[in-house]
């Protein structure tokens, strides 16, 4: 599978209760609601977590974000 270029969006104004669609693979949607955030992190229901300035996954067992600069999903708007 070939990488693609992903465009970044800025969710540092998400809050608790706020709903958005994660892109898995980039093709497959699926609305969230967050959960909690802190500083740089949006907390989803069901467990999975998203660079606040980004809107990337962050997983690091898969060693998916913005450190690796791999990603399988992020939000979109």
């Amino acid at each position: 599978m070939e990488d693609q270029k992903i465009e970044a969006q800025d969710f540092s104004d998400l809050k608790e209760g706020d709903t958005v669609t994660r892109l898995l693979a980039g093709v497959v949607p699926m609305t969230m609601t967050v959960e909690s955030v802190d500083d740089t992190l949006i907390y989803m229901k069901g467990g999975w977590k998203f660079d606040r300035k980004t809107g990337f996954e962050v997983d690091e067992e898969l060693a998916w974000g913005v450190k690796s600069g791999y990603t399988g999903s992020f939000l979109t708007r």
